[in-house]
């Protein structure tokens, strides 16, 4: 796995979590 894949990974579920 690359850091960039984990990085967006985990920008996208922050993203989801401030969904507000």
């Amino acid at each position: 796995m690359k850091i960039e894949d984990f990085s967006s990974h985990i920008i996208e579920e922050i993203k989801n979590t401030w969904e507000t």
